[in-house]
């Protein structure tokens, strides 16, 4: 269900802010409104600045002994513990910070360095010092490179000028060349030289032959290296105090938080108001209270035009397919909750997509020790308990449908492969079902809101319609054919009753009835139910197939099908557990949703101590 909110709004002394932020924050049942002209609080930029270097910090060890897995455990911290000043962590992300740069910096030189030795590689044949490459009172020189393809026409060509010419080694350039002219033909030599693509080269700021030169760089260049492996060896060691620093970050985002909602105030003074949950108003006023008793709190119905943010609450099956929804779109504060409803469905047509119990089984097991064993939380813990379900879903549908592994085995319903017709007809059935379910909602929040009238004519008249095809489609008698015509008359005398006029009234019932192809379309969407299902089964039998040829070869062969066998079971699996995901997920969003839901809801994020690395214990 959707979960009643109201605004709390809260007066109380500036001097009891902070410990009143802490407070709320610790509750964790207040999402603060920001006000048009409310300013972080002073030293919040600093604490900015902090988190994002003891961020770059962390990530800097993680480098260095490898992340942390998604699915690891959280180190448990008592609150007491939270909040204490962490001094020395601040100086070790100061630490780890400056280790970073100089390594950094080290590589990078080094780097350059390496680069420069191989822009020297053609001219180490020039026996000339690099500084005597120069202008002299009578002659000018240039050094740099003439594209290969032009050497030959080059060296032609230049013999009609009074210029001295070293051909040397040949670079990704070109040739490198240098070329030394008297000073009065220099602006000749130079446009000859344009005119044969010529390009001048830098060389750099260094004393000696180019090839001492490149000696010298290679050394500096592997000298700094090796710095930079030291100090690699010295982060090594710091990132073993990786937890403190990882403790100290989610001390920083809390504070951080605090800091970015101090609200209005006054000389002595201060204003915040906040979204609430209905149900949680005196856990509020009780977090207030523990602080300060100089306060005014209040709290109010939402007024017109505002709208607060959205909580759903479920019970514990219902409420890891929050997960689905959310991955569409939040519902509209005053509409449905769409997931105790959903839920059960999304558990069938999963199980029904996979439909192999020993794939099912796979799933469950593996599933359950991640769940045990490292307790994920939020949308990650959400998801994987949604698939969870689903592997249990797919162990009673492969009992059913007698699928184990491509093996078909007793089935207790029938086997789809065989009897196609009687899965066509069941998954029909359950599209029926889901629609009519959805329909049903719409219903109940048309009557809900006071709207009698369309729940009847827009929703009751297409149930009537479709139990009566039903009725006569599987009952001998009059009394479906009566409610077809029942259902199909309201249907066009109600449709276009907000139109004017009774011809266009008419024909606007008329044009709504022809809605029944999209009803329809979307019944034969859940006929997926048995393409996914047929398609993890043949793709099952072709790996069971395969592998029974290579077993059949001899002794390498029992080893190439063993791998063929798990791996190629194991590649089914991922690969259909997400076809059944998305397709299950589909399912609800277009034919489900597309008759009730409304979208449009905001999160509902209160003040609250949110940590990345510590789980922290009040």
């Amino acid at each position: 269900m959707l979960v009643p909110m109201k605004k709390a709004i809260l007066y109380a002394l500036k001097e009891d802010r902070d410990s009143i932020l802490l407070a709320l924050q610790r509750d964790g049942n207040v999402m603060l409104i920001p006000a048009a002209e409310e300013k972080a609080l002073p030293g919040a930029e600093n604490v900015g600045n902090e988190v994002e270097k003891t961020h770059g910090a962390i990530k800097f060890m993680d480098m260095q002994v490898g992340k942390s897995s998604f699915l690891s455990s959280r180190t448990p911290v008592a609150y007491n513990k939270f909040l204490q000043n962490m001094p020395e962590a601040e100086g070790l992300a100061e630490q780890v910070a400056t280790l970073e740069d100089k390594i950094s910096s080290l590589r990078n030189e080094a780097i350059t360095m390496l680069a420069q030795v191989e822009a020297l590689e053609p001219w180490l044949r020039l026996d000339i010092p690099l500084e005597a490459l120069g202008p002299t009172a009578s002659s000018v020189y240039f050094a740099g490179y003439m594209p290969e393809l032009a050497k030959d026409e080059f060296v032609n060509d230049i013999k009609d000028l009074t210029a001295e010419t070293i051909i040397l080694d040949e670079a990704p350039e070109g040739r490198a060349i240098v070329v030394f002219a008297y000073k009065s033909d220099g602006a000749e030599v130079k446009h000859f030289l344009k005119a044969h693509d010529f390009v001048d080269v830098v060389f750099p700021k260094r004393i000696g032959l180019a090839r001492e030169i490149a000696v010298d760089l290679a050394d500096a260049a592997r000298m700094k290296e090796s710095l930079a492996d030291n100090l690699d060896e010295e982060a090594k060691k710091v990132a073993g105090r990786r937890d403190e620093l990882q403790l100290y970050y989610d001390q920083l985002i809390a504070k951080q938080d605090r800091m970015a909602a101090g609200g209005l105030e006054t000389q002595k003074t201060f204003f915040v108001q906040g979204w609430v949950r209905a149900d949680k108003t005196d856990e509020v006023v009780r977090a207030v209270k523990e602080v300060t008793p100089a306060y005014d709190l209040n709290f109010v119905e939402p007024e017109e035009g505002e709208i607060p943010p959205t909580v759903m609450e479920n019970g514990k099956l219902s409420r890891p397919y929050e997960f689905v929804t959310e991955l569409y779109s939040r519902p509209k504060i005053g509409s449905l909750d769409p997931n105790f409803m959903m839920a059960p469905f999304h558990f069938i047509f999963f199980g029904m997509m996979l439909s192999d119990a020993g794939y099912g089984l796979v799933l469950t097991i593996l599933l359950y020790i991640v769940l045990k064993l490292f307790k994920p939380q939020d949308s990650t813990g959400k998801l994987l308990t949604v698939i969870f379900f689903g592997g249990i879903s797919t162990v009673i549908w492969g009992i059913l449908f007698g699928g184990w592994f491509g093996l078909e085995w007793h089935p207790l319903l029938f086997a789809p492969m065989k009897e196609p017709l009687k899965m066509l007809a069941l998954c029909f059935g359950l599209g029926a079902l889901h629609l009519t379910t959805g329909m049903c909602m719409k219903m109940y929040l048309d009557v809900k809101r006071g709207q009698l009238w369309s729940a009847i004519f827009d929703e009751l008249s297409w149930l009537i319609l479709f139990a009566g095809l039903f009725l006569m489609a599987l009952l001998p008698g009059e009394i479906g054919k009566y409610m077809a015509i029942l259902g199909a008359a309201t249907i066009i005398l109600t449709g276009g009753r907000e139109k004017k006029g009774i011809i266009a009234k008419f024909f606007g019932g008329l044009l709504s009835l022809y809605n029944i192809s999209g009803y329809v379309s979307d019944l034969l969407s859940y006929s997926r139910l048995f393409a996914l299902g047929l398609a993890t089964g043949v793709i099952a039998m072709v790996i069971n197939t395969v592998a029974q040829m290579l077993w059949e070869t001899g002794p390498i062969g029992v080893l190439a099908a063993v791998v063929v066998l798990i791996g190629g079971h194991f590649f089914n699996i991922i690969i259909n557990v997400l076809g059944s995901f998305v397709h299950s997920s589909r399912l609800q969003y277009i034919e489900f949703f597309g008759k009730f839901y409304e979208a449009g809801g905001r999160a509902f994020i209160p003040l609250a101590i949110r940590t990345k690395y510590v789980d922290v214990t009040k």
